[in-house]
C-alpha cells in the first residue's frame, strides 16, 4: 500500500503543479458572433491532460477556455473563483457559451448559474461517475494527510456535498456522459467505496434535466485524454444537442471494479 501511496503522490504533484490556464481566442471574428467552449476540469486536472484537451478541442469552431478555478481553501472560494473567471473573460459577450464539466466542475457551474443566471450559456455536458464521485470521500477518510497536502480543504468539503441538478434548466441543452469503470484508486479502495451503499447508474436519476445521455467504458482518468473514444460524441452534442445514434444508452453489463482486458471490449 505504501508503494501505491507514494506513486500516487508523485504522479499527482508531477502532473498538476505546473497546470496553467488555457485560453485560445480567434481574434479574426467579433466576439458576439462566436461560440465559447469552457472545460471545467476536476481533481484529475494536469498539465498533460490540458495539453491533450487543447490539442483536441482547438480549431473546432470555439474559443477555448480551460480555467484554473479549484481553490484549496474552500468549495465556496472555488465557485467564486470560477465566477470571477467568467466575468473577467467577458463570456456573456459571446453568442453562445458551452461547457464540458468534470465532476466538481458541474457542481461549481450549477452554483454559478443558480446565483448569477445562465447568461449566454446554452449547452452543458456533465461527466458523471457513480464510482469516482465517491473518491473525495474515500481519499479524505483513507488518505487524509495526502488529501490535505494535495488539495487542502476543498476535497474534504466537496466530499460532503451532493451534486444536485439545476432548479431551472430552461434555455439549456444538457447531456450526461456516465462512466462505467472505476479508476485504479477506486479499485484499490473498493471495500470502502462499497460501504457507502449501492451505485446508481440510472441516467434520469443522475441528472433529471438531461436531454440525452450515453454510457462509456472509460474510467475517470481516461475521460481526460481518450478523445479518440469520446471526443466525437462530445463534439456532436455540442453542435446538435444530442449524442449520435450509435451512442451507448444502456449500462455496460459488467462489474465496474473489474480490470478490463483487451478482449473484453473493442478498445
Amino acid at each position: 500500500m505504501k508503494k501505491l501511496i507514494y506513486t500516487l503522490i508523485f504522479w499527482l504533484l508531477f502532473n498538476s503543479i505546473y497546470a496553467q490556464e488555457v485560453i485560445i481566442i480567434d481574434t479574426s471574428e467579433n466576439v458576439f458572433e462566436k461560440q465559447a467552449l469552457v472545460i471545467l476540469n476536476g481533481f484529475g486536472d494536469s498539465k498533460k491532460n490540458r495539453k491533450i484537451q487543447q490539442e483536441f478541442f482547438q480549431e473546432k469552431g470555439y474559443d477555448l477556455f480551460i480555467p484554473e478555478y479549484v481553490e484549496k481553501n474552500s468549495i465556496d472560494l472555488t465557485v467564486s473563483t470560477f465566477s470571477s473567471f467568467y466575468d473577467k473573460n467577458n463570456l456573456d459577450e459571446y453568442k453562445e457559451v458551452k461547457f464540458l464539466c468534470y465532476i466538481i466542475g458541474g457542481y461549481v457551474l450549477n452554483h454559478h448559474i443558480e446565483k448569477n443566471g445562465r447568461g449566454k450559456i446554452t449547452t452543458i455536458i456533465y461527466d458523471r461517475s457513480p464510482t469516482q464521485e465517491r473518491a473525495p470521500k474515500v481519499a479524505t477518510e483513507r488518505l487524509p494527510c495526502i488529501s490535505q497536502i494535495l488539495y487542502g480543504k476543498v476535497l474534504a468539503e466537496f466530499s460532503e456535498k451532493n451534486i444536485t441538478p439545476l432548479s431551472n434548466s430552461n434555455g439549456l441543452t444538457i447531456g450526461v456522459i456516465i462512466e462505467n469503470k472505476a479508476t485504479r484508486l477506486m479499485r484499490f479502495f473498493k471495500k470502502t467505496s462499497d460501504s457507502y451503499g449501492n451505485y446508481n447508474y440510472i441516467a434520469e436519476e443522475i441528472e433529471m434535466n438531461l436531454d440525452d445521455f450515453l454510457y462509456t467504458y472509460l474510467d475517470h482518468d481516461l475521460m481526460y485524454k481518450r478523445f479518440d473514444v469520446i471526443g466525437q460524441e462530445i463534439l456532436h452534442f455540442l453542435e446538435n444537442g444530442e449524442f449520435t445514434e450509435n451512442a451507448k444508452r444502456e449500462k455496460y453489463n459488467w462489474d465496474p471494479f473489474k480490470k478490463l482486458k483487451k478482449n473484453d471490449i473493442n478498445l
